[in-house]
């Protein structure tokens, strides 16, 4: 894998890794062209460290500093950020907003982390999008996706809240403000931009990167 050396600006979204097997290492490296700002937490980072990319920040809690500083010395400059308790993730969020990051893109374990409570908590000042499993979450906010995909591409939809009413445009199967109560697979029909969008509810949008 690729390593960065360019000076880097917070208004490239920040890479932050709390499950390294998140995605594959083609993957990763294309989130990393532009250089951003690449934090990882404590758990992560003997896995990372194997990558051979440049680490920015590492998250973790302050009874590991000491230990970490010896297998970040080939890392240096790298800044270590310790907190006492809390959720690692939670507190990496947290430092973004107070630095300005406008985005982030989170290598994150859906079901043994927090990754989507907290992408969603914070949606209002970072946007997020969430890799797992080599598929890619992303949380619309404000109930609108749109989006240039070829033919056949499909895309899994996840309802947030309830009473969410669906309007699709681009599919084979079309939705025209009908209620989404559970999760639904779309298929795009043409090669083009195809169209999502609720009465103003949030939802999450699910991109297979195998399937191109």
């Amino acid at each position: 894998m690729s390593s960065h050396h360019i000076v880097r600006d917070e208004q490239e979204p920040a890479v932050l890794i709390q499950d390294p097997q998140a995605l594959e290492v083609d993957f990763v490296d294309s989130l990393l062209e532009w250089s951003p700002t690449v934090m990882v937490l404590e758990p992560a980072l003997k896995e990372v460290l194997k990558w051979g990319i440049k680490i920015d920040i590492v998250v973790a809690f302050f009874d590991s500093i000491e230990s970490l500083k010896p297998k970040l010395q080939e890392q240096s400059p790298v800044k270590l950020l310790g907190f006492e308790s809390g959720d690692l993730l939670e507190n990496a969020y947290q430092f973004l907003l107070e630095n300005n990051y406008s985005a982030v893109n989170v290598l994150g374990d859906i079901f043994n982390s927090q990754v989507l409570e907290f992408a969603r908590l914070f949606s209002s000042k970072i946007d997020s999008v969430v890799f797992y499993n080599n598929q890619k979450w992303v949380y619309a906010r404000q109930g609108i996706f749109e989006k240039w995909i070829d033919t056949g591409k499909i895309m899994a939809i996840h309802p947030v809240s309830s009473n969410t009413f669906l309007t699709t445009e681009g599919f084979y199967t079309e939705w025209e403000n009908e209620m989404l109560i559970e999760p639904i697979e779309l298929t795009s029909e043409l090669s083009g931009k195809v169209k999502i969008q609720t009465n103003q509810k949030p939802l999450w949008v699910v991109e297979d990167l195998l399937n191109n």
